[in-house]
């Protein structure tokens, strides 16, 4: 900014009241000798009048905007050269440099262009490439066992159950067949070319009739129709039909409504391991099969075995009808499933003989033995190796242990500072139980103690505790802070594992195995965890509850 007395930079800026800005030294001469503005004339009646601008020290000098204007781009100083003394030659040289510089720059973008193409090319390659290689890799596995099991099962496929009609004509058959034998043993079992010995070895007499069935072979040697048992039994040994019998349709209609996850559960489970690894089958032949694909058949048989769920017996939990609330918090069954209890809001433990309850034709059952509480009760647990010996817990934040067949209180506990939402014994060592609470803590509590041994501190709502079924030292607890905590008692101060994935409260935690932990949460989703990776296995999607704990329970199968 210039000044519009000295016609130079400003040097020490100052402002009037009129809002002209000049230099120090510039303004106060000006005045000394006229009391007006220099630049508007408006009169400064006091030469104090004047004040210091910093805002023009903030300012970059013009030379600077000059010289960086000047410096922004090569071109532009060409276009800035005086063009009038610019010769032909000059001009030659210069269109000659524009155009060999013109031609780099173009073929180093065809270059950039085709090498992006490439990369993209080959990034697309590997991908497909992997997922050549693992597709092949499956169809290997899909196709070493068929092989082995086609071949290998066969000859088993009418080890199946038939019902009375079936089995009635089977044994007709198989008395016309021993006497022809015992008549003509030449026949060599009635005309089906089989040993004697097939007859005790099913296996190899029902494969050898596939395999002549398969090559498009007549097994009888008459040319004349075969009788009628014989037919019968052609068809009872050949695979297909038994396939046919043996799967019903509502599992074909299960397998097919859950055929991709199925199908992932598959190539995880045979993918898993390294090849090679080979078990015996179970029926002891010479031929091997995978340990792997077995898991996985055990799995998808029980996975199809049930297809529908009947109520067995109707249990009424609150004695009174005209009860408010009946809300059950907890069903357990004992040890032996001998007895179960079930406990709520009403303060109540009822335990009731199962086998007693399945039998009755009424529907009206008694407990056979009833325990009050002093506030409602949220979880009860039975110790896995005093069978008449049950632990519970309540809104007081009280635990109790129970003798089930008296009825009595042996022991309570009485540390939690909120309400007590769980308790589990420990099933390694039957001393041991676990409680968790709203006051954020999870105690550990003896049987032969009075005060808890250890106390974890979780940092949020405990809503679940739960013991590892194959380590006395390892539990799991779910909290409000979303998360599922995998602690080993002997250090306390860190989880070996935080689990986390869930977008709201863990309701329930329970152990699969002792190498897999199922989650439930209010966000309506159950998750799947191991204890050796921090991401979820698996989500399980289709409960509709953001409110309640609506139960958890988990089985060997």
């Amino acid at each position: 900014i210039f000044s519009p007395i000295c016609f130079d930079m400003i040097e020490e800026a100052y402002i009037t009241k009129c809002g002209h800005s000049f230099c120090c030294k510039c303004i106060r001469r000006s005045l000394e000798e006229n009391n007006r503005c220099p630049k508007c004339n408006y009169v400064i009646e006091n030469p104090n009048q004047i004040f210091p601008n910093f805002l023009c020290e903030f300012l970059p000098p013009l030379t600077t905007l000059r010289c960086v204007s000047t410096t922004g781009a090569p071109w532009e100083e060409l276009l800035a050269l005086d063009q009038d003394g610019l010769e032909l030659a000059d001009v030659n040289r210069m269109l000659e440099l524009l155009t060999q510089k013109k031609m780099q720059l173009e073929a180093e973008s065809t270059v950039a262009q085709h090498q992006l193409l490439i990369e993209f090319l080959q990034q697309a390659h590997r991908n497909k490439q992997g997922q050549l290689d693992q597709l092949s890799k499956e169809l290997s596995v899909l196709h070493g066992d068929m092989r082995n099991n086609v071949s290998g099962y066969r000859g088993d496929l009418y080890f199946v159950v038939l019902d009375n009609d079936m089995k009635t004509r089977l044994l007709e058959d198989w008395k016309v067949i021993l006497n022809n034998w015992f008549n003509n043993p030449d026949n060599m079992f009635g005309g089906l070319g089989l040993p004697l010995p097939c007859i005790y070895g099913q296996r190899s007499a029902g494969d050898f009739v596939y395999r002549q069935l398969e090559n498009g072979k007549n097994p009888t040697r008459t040319t004349s129709p075969p009788p009628p048992h014989r037919r019968w039994q052609a068809r009872l040994l050949s695979p297909c039909w038994l396939a046919g019998k043996a799967v019903t349709v509502p599992r074909r209609k299960k397998l097919s409504a859950h055929f991709d996850d199925l199908e992932q559960c598959y190539f995880t489970c045979r993918l898993s391991s390294p090849s090679g690894v080979r078990l015996r089958c179970r029926r002891g032949s010479d031929e091997n099969k995978c340990g792997q694909l077995e898991e996985f058949q055990d799995c998808l048989a029980k996975f199809t075995r049930y297809s529908s769920v009947r109520p067995l017996a109707t249990l009424s939990y609150a004695s009174d009808i005209y009860n408010g609330s009946s809300i059950v918090s907890s069903i357990e069954f004992d040890r032996d499933c001998d007895y179960f209890a079930i406990a709520g809001v009403t303060k109540k433990i009822k335990v009731f003989e199962y086998g007693t309850v399945i039998r009755d034709a009424v529907d009206i059952h008694y407990p056979v033995i009833e325990m009050t509480c002093n506030s409602k009760i949220s979880c009860i647990s039975w110790s896995n190796y005093h069978k008449g010996i049950l632990a519970s817990s309540d809104y007081e934040g009280t635990v109790i242990l129970w003798d089930g067949f008296t009825g009595q209180r042996t022991k309570v506990f009485q540390e939690h500072e909120k309400r007590c939402w769980s308790v589990d014994f420990n099933l390694m060592d039957p001393k041991i139980l676990a409680s968790g609470s709203d006051d954020a803590k999870v105690k550990l509590w003896s049987t032969h103690l009075d005060n808890s041994v250890a106390c974890i501190e979780a940092k949020a709502n405990v809503c679940c505790v739960k013991f590892s079924p194959t380590s006395r030292y390892h539990l799991a607890f779910g909290c409000a802070d979303h998360c599922v905590h995998y602690y080993d008692l002997r250090n306390t101060k860190l989880p070996v594992m935080v689990f986390k994935g869930h977008r709201k409260a863990v309701s329930y935690a329970k152990f699969v195995s002792g190498e897999e932990i199922v989650s439930a949460s209010t966000d309506s989703q159950l998750k799947l965890w191991s204890v050796n990776k921090p991401h979820c296995l698996r989500s399980f999607k289709g409960h509709i509850n953001e409110k309640n704990f609506v139960g958890l329970a988990t089985n060997g199968d």
